[in-house]
């Protein structure tokens, strides 16, 4: 078993060991992200639990079985990041995560 997406390994030299490899091939599609451009979204299947990056844009679409719904725009931090107890001196668009 895999630990991070729980994909089927089957021991060395187990009999049907094609069923458990099966099944991983069912969950590939909501399992692991799929990529590509936005424009390009309406070429896949939006199953259920599935997650959509559009590279172009940044956006992000998750899969409800019949269509792909917006969730966010993935982007940057303009400003720093302080990971501190003290409140920075720092500019507008900085991040402070307090600590204390």
């Amino acid at each position: 078993m895999t630990t991070n997406h729980g994909y089927n390994t089957p021991t060395k030299g187990t009999d049907d060991w094609d069923v458990p490899v099966n099944e991983n091939f069912e969950k590939l599609d909501t399992g692991v992200e799929i990529r590509d451009a936005e424009s390009n979204r309406g070429d896949y299947d939006p199953k259920q639990g599935a997650k959509f990056l559009a590279t172009d844009s940044k956006k992000v679409f998750l899969g409800d079985g019949s269509q792909w719904n917006y969730l966010t725009t993935l982007g940057g931090i303009e400003g720093d990041i302080y990971v501190q107890d003290t409140e920075p001196n720092g500019s507008q668009g900085d991040v402070w995560i307090d600590t204390s």
